[in-house]
């Protein structure tokens, strides 16, 4: 297993800085993801890392041994790096069949015959396309073609993966496969892995680690239980969750050794986290409990929306001007515009700093 070190790396791009004095550790074994918008540097990083770019400056460290070092003259070729690279685009070549795509990289390393067809046989098998490596690109689907990508990448070993957006040209259900087959190979491997998306969904499912990235920026690394439980910033609560978290502007106030928050017409007590005066709240729809009759505690709402998506269902409530988003799995009959019940799990629920947005801590 690999660790790989980011060490104050900064990239520009004429006036643009894509990186931004980023200081990064890896561990080896890692599945770690990047996660961000479009445009927060994810793939500019992992280019880094690869040496398909050259930081403005900073180095960049696998295994402790320098691979990048503006001040140290030090550049180490994307051949020697001992890494596995697979694109969103799958990039295979258009005139080679299966076999000669996967062998591609084990021949110009000069492998004997034997042990290449030995080695690609293994990992077409691997990934259920043994079937395949007679054919070429084009006589094969998306999903085949990237399983094709990841057999190429595979097949020299290598210790690291690095991965960019390779899922995001394959349908829904495909990608939830390749999800599970991807988490598969890389704990089979035992390889530490850096998996580039804007897909919270994959970062969530996959990852043993992630990177949430903004301008260039790391605003917070964590298992990804962490990030969405306790996400560190207010961009990262609101670009963490599907549906979006509940972020809600209120006073707070201290009750018995917890907070108590006002909003919405209604009193949160019971809040783990020490704060007073303005605070934003960020309430996750599953923390949002609706009742059909009034409850003890309930605050009344009015239903403004019900979106149903098979085992669950999203729904709006409204009181005054403010609106929630609840997620409901319970296959109860909601009506729009009946009035409703609303009361919170008050110890799933995060406090912000209203100036600086960053997390309020818990009490200890």
């Amino acid at each position: 297993m690999h660790s790989i070190k980011l060490v104050n790396v900064t990239k520009r791009f004429g006036q643009v800085t894509a990186v931004d004095s980023l200081n990064l550790v890896i561990e080896p074994g890692a599945f770690l993801t990047l996660l961000g918008p479009s445009g927060c540097g994810k793939t500019t990083i992992l280019r880094m890392i690869a040496g398909l770019e050259e930081p403005d400056s900073g180095e960049i460290l696998i295994d402790g041994r320098v691979v990048f070092s503006r001040d140290k003259g030090i550049f180490v070729p994307p051949a020697r790096r001992g890494l596995g690279l697979v694109f969103q685009s799958y990039a295979l070549w258009p005139h080679m069949t299966v076999f000669q795509n996967v062998a591609f990289g084990l021949v110009r390393a000069k492998m004997p015959r034997d042990q290449v067809r030995q080695r690609v046989r293994e990992i077409l098998r691997d990934l259920q396309i043994a079937e395949m490596e007679e054919r070429y690109p084009q006589e094969m689907s998306g999903g085949q073609q990237q399983r094709v990508a990841l057999a190429r990448m595979l097949a020299p070993k290598p210790g690291i993966f690095l991965l960019d957006e390779p899922l995001s040209n394959l349908d829904a259900r495909l990608r939830m496969d390749m999800r599970s087959e991807l988490k598969r190979l890389h704990r089979d491997a035992g390889a530490t892995a850096i998996y580039v998306t804007h897909d919270q969904i994959e970062a969530l499912t996959m990852s043993t680690h992630i990177a949430v990235l903004r301008q260039g920026r790391l605003c917070q690394l964590d298992a990804p239980k962490q990030v969405y439980r306790c996400p560190a910033s207010l961009f990262v609560a609101d670009f963490i969750g599907n549906p979006k978290v509940n972020l809600i502007e209120g006073t707070a106030t201290q009750e018995n050794g917890t907070t108590a928050v006002t909003l919405a017409g209604c009193e949160i007590a019971g809040i783990p986290a020490q704060a007073r005066g303005p605070v934003v709240v960020a309430i996750r729809p599953e923390d949002v409990h609706l009742a059909l009759e009034p409850v003890p505690g309930g605050t009344e709402f009015e239903v403004y929306s019900v979106l149903p998506a098979g085992s669950e269902m999203v729904v709006n409530v409204r009181r005054g001007n403010q609106m929630l988003t609840v997620k409901e799995t319970r296959p109860i009959n909601i009506e729009m515009d009946a009035p409703i019940w609303v009361t919170f799990d008050s110890s799933n629920i995060n406090l912000y700093d209203k100036e600086s947005g960053d997390l309020i801590p818990a009490s200890a």
